[in-house]
């Protein structure tokens, strides 16, 4: 979140980019803490003495619900309040309402890729030939892992399974590289980052979602498109999606919409308006 910020704020030469700076320097300037609450913490008392002139946080103050560390995201002095997804909003908004909390001004703004770093040596644009699948296993996906590996064997696919804290960021490079497409299998995500690195590489992905997921109200690839890929909740589904695969333009959708550079300006908009 983090890199993919500062990586966006690389492309606009209008904007002073100070990171982690002294007291002294924050005079008049709009601070964004994404993920620390003991740093949104220290700056609160500085935005309501006017020292700062903006304060916006998120998405990643809170592990898990909005109350935590004292429910520190309603606080009046932060100007607003960014999570990754539409659907996060709407669980936030529900969940503060529950417990008194009034988070002001929350906005949705994704992180961004590096579509340079996340670009393949091989587009794979030729859609006639889709036989390589890499299966990337994520947490209660693994319960579909069985049932998904017959639907590839059945089909006579290739198949590379990768399951997500068993490997580093270069291992999963090299195996979107390696595959024409991929299939997730997770529960929901915030954002789903891993997926847009996927679309970067031009691969195309099915994304399961549980009845689970669809239950709570949450989504297990917020950001996915016709262009990028589908999602599915049974083996059948599967098997129709593959027919769709074709017709997939991922890299496109991720240069016109969720590069550092877009999402960056997406966030000064934001900031613009407050």
């Amino acid at each position: 979140m983090v890199e993919s910020f500062i990586k966006g704020a690389s492309f606009f030469d209008n904007v002073g980019l100070l990171v982690n700076p002294p007291k002294r320097e924050l005079v008049g300037t709009i601070v964004y803490i994404p993920g620390s609450w003991r740093a949104l913490r220290d700056a609160l008392p500085l935005r309501r003495a006017g020292i700062i002139k903006k304060l916006i946080a998120g998405p990643l103050i809170c592990f898990e619900h909005v109350y935590e560390h004292d429910g520190i995201i309603g606080d009046e002095a932060i100007d607003s309040y960014i999570v990754a997804s539409e659907w996060v909003k709407n669980e936030y908004t529900a969940e503060a309402s529950e417990h008194g909390l009034s988070i002001r001004n929350m906005r949705v703004c994704p992180a961004g890729v590096d579509h340079l770093r996340w670009s393949p040596v091989d587009m794979k644009e030729d859609k006639g030939s889709l036989h390589k699948v890499m299966v990337y296993v994520k947490g209660d996906g693994i319960k579909m892992l069985d049932k998904t590996l017959k639907v590839f064997a059945h089909g006579g696919f290739e198949t590379g399974v990768l399951k997500a804290g068993s490997h580093v960021p270069t291992d999963y490079k090299n195996m979107l590289e390696w595959c024409d497409f991929a299939v997730v299998l997770g529960g929901s995500e915030t954002q789903g980052l891993a997926l847009t690195q996927a679309w970067s590489m031009n691969r195309p992905t099915l994304v399961y979602e549980s009845e689970s997921v669809i239950a709570r109200g949450r989504d297990a690839a917020p950001y996915i498109t016709p262009q990028t890929g589908m999602k599915w909740h049974d083996v059948e589904e599967l098997r129709e999606c593959l027919n769709v695969l074709h017709n997939c333009t991922p890299r496109i959708w991720v240069l016109e919409n969720q590069t550092n550079e877009i999402v960056f300006s997406k966030f000064l908009e934001i900031a613009s308006k407050l």
